[in-house]
Order: structure tokens, then sequence, then C-alpha cells
């Protein structure tokens, strides 16, 4: 079980897998007031250029309406052909505006997030239908929060309106009253002076909210010191398990060397520490190699090994300390190493024509 301190309060900051694994089940750090701000800069920006293209559609619109009233124009099925006419006439005033609210909100979104799809906050849950569950997210902090930033948005947006609208108030009513054609571009001339000081204001809100929301989500990513190691260890594999698997590894290693002493020249000794086990075969490869090394009790296996298959032991302390640190297990012989070995190959092979000949 783990100790106190690494269940307790979560002080480490989010792994990598952590927030991946985040990411994937749609937990990522956005701002709502970053995608009010790009739709409400897009929506001013779409009036201000398409402005004079919506302000005639809409005159058109007024001027066939009043006329269809005029001339009756509206009486059987007159009435369901003028609500159609101003049901397209609509929808081509307003797709311009629409189109930029689309583009802006994708573009506030993917910015925030990048590219993200994910299906899991879409399954149901039976959390969500869970009364008590309901009660603790409606009091919970956060919906707190989101709440006073809803009630002082409105505030500011109410005054900041208010004082806007009051001093223009005289001057609309005195226009539109010489003019009635103005009252279209009175409006948007007035809605967009409104919707530059929102901007404005909502340009502060966002960046603090978006520092604020990165702020808490990497809070809420937190990890104890305990998940940390957990995590870690799946990750790693368990340190036990791996010194296991090393261990099988480096024994099988050890096997298939040792098979291959057999094949040895010559076993050159410390000689009771080390043991390296030399072949040289032209036919194999142009430098002699080493078919084993080890020290200890592996030197002493090699060592008996080679006895049993009638190897020479050849006893050179300088040279077996120089094989055994520069060649691992397959390696061939270094070039500043090849004049001592040369000398132990032809003592053994000239040591084995003298056996052979006594034996002949």
């Amino acid at each position: 079980m783990p100790a106190n301190d690494e269940t307790g309060e979560k002080t480490e900051e989010a792994t990598p897998r952590q927030r991946e694994r985040a990411r994937e089940e749609g937990r990522v750090a956005s701002s709502r007031e970053v995608g009010t701000l790009f739709i409400l800069t897009a929506a001013t920006l779409s009036i201000y250029f398409a402005g004079p293209y919506m302000i005639g559609r809409l005159e058109s619109l007024f001027i066939r309406v009043i006329e269809a009233m005029a001339f009756a124009d509206i009486a059987g099925g007159g009435a369901a052909r003028l609500l159609q006419e101003m049901l397209i006439q609509t929808l081509l005033v307003i797709w311009p505006v629409m189109l930029a609210l689309v583009v802006a909100s994708l573009t506030g979104w993917i910015l925030q997030v990048g590219f993200i799809f994910v299906s899991k906050p879409l399954q149901p849950q039976l959390s969500r239908i869970n009364p008590i569950e309901g009660a603790k997210r409606l009091f919970s902090t956060q919906i707190l929060a989101e709440t006073g930033k809803s009630i002082f948005k409105f505030t500011v947006v109410g005054t900041v309106s208010y004082f806007l609208f009051k001093p223009m108030i005289p001057f609309a009513a005195a226009t539109v009253s010489r003019d009635p054609k103005l009252i279209l571009p009175t409006i948007f001339e007035i809605g967009l002076d409104l919707a530059l000081y929102l901007l404005l204001f909502l340009l502060a809100v966002a960046l603090f909210d978006y520092s604020y929301q990165k702020w808490r989500h990497s809070k809420d990513l937190r990890m104890s010191r305990y998940e940390v190691k957990q995590e870690l260890k799946e990750q790693e594999g368990d340190p036990q398990i791996r010194a296991r698997v090393r261990s099988i590894r480096q024994q099988q290693i050890r096997q298939q060397m040792i098979a291959e002493v057999p094949k040895a020249e010559v076993v050159i000794t410390n000689p009771t520490h080390y043991a390296i086990a030399v072949r040289y075969d032209m036919d194999e490869r142009r430098a002699p190699h080493v078919l084993a090394k080890g020290r200890g009790v592996i030197a002493q296996r090699i060592k008996e090994i080679a006895t049993e298959n009638d190897i020479p032991l050849y006893e050179d302390k300088w040279l077996a300390r120089q094989l055994y640190a520069a060649c691992d297990v397959g390696d061939s012989v270094p070039v500043d190493l090849w004049q001592a070995v040369a000398r132990v190959l032809a003592f053994v092979r000239t040591l084995n024509d003298s056996h052979q000949a006594v034996g002949a």
C-alpha cells in the first residue's frame, strides 16, 4: 500500500502522457471568451465591409413589403409568396455575417486547442442525470465563477451601451426625421460604434479568461507522487520485471558465448581472473576475433570447456586484460594488438604441429 505522502495532495505537474490522455478525453484548456471575441470581431468586420450590400437588400425588402401591403398584393396566395420572398431576401442579407461567424467560431477553437475530435464527452453518463451530482456541479466553484463572470460582462455591456446610446438618441431621431432613408445607415453606424467598444472590453476579458483557463486546466491535471510513479511503471515496466528480463537475456548471451568456445584456437588467460577465447581463420575474417570472454566464474567456465576440448590455454596477463577491455564478443582484435596475438597463435600452432609430429 503506498505511503500517505504519495497518495495525498496533487503537487506534481502533469506528465506528457497525462496531458495526452486528457486531450483524448476532450479535456482541454479553452476559453469561451476567446470564441466570443472572434465571433464579435467577425460580425463587426462583416457588417463594416458588407454594410452597404446589406442596407441595399434591406431597403429593397422594405419597399417590396410596403408595396405589397399598399396594393393589396397579399390576398389569397400572395401572402405565402411574399413570406417566401421575405425569407429568401433575409437569407441574402445575413449570409455574409453567418459565414463570417462560422469561420470565426472554428478559427477561435482551432487556435486554442488545435484539431481535435472526441466522442467521449457525447457518450451518456449516469452521473449527468444523478440529482445529487447535478446539485454538486450546480454549486461548484467553476459554475459560480462562470456565473459571476457572466453577471460582470452583462453589467459592463449594459453600462457601456447605455452611456453610448444615450447621447446618440437625440441625434439619431433628428437625422431620421429629416430623411427616413437614413434609418438603416444610422442603426448600422451606432451598432458599429457599440461593437468597437465591446471588442476592446472583450479583448481584455478574453486575455484574462484564457490565462485563467490554462492555469486551472494545468491545476486540474496535477498528479500525486504516487500517480507519477505508477505512470512511469506503466510506461517503462516494473523495475523488478525489467531486471529479471535483463538477467535472462544476459544468461542467454552467456550460454551462446560458452557454446562458441570449442571453436576457439587458443584461450588467453590472466591466469585466474580473465579468459578470452580467440579464433583466426583467414577464410572467415582477415583478423583474429573474440569468440568468448569472461572474468571470475565465467572465466573459469571458459577454461574448463577449453580443457575439455583440448584447446590450449596461454597465460599472458597484459594481453588478456587488453583484449578483455578492448573487445566485445564477436569483435575483431584491434590493429594495435595484432602483433601480440599473432605471436600467441604462432606459438600455439607450432606447439600443435610438434604434438602432431610426435604422435605420428
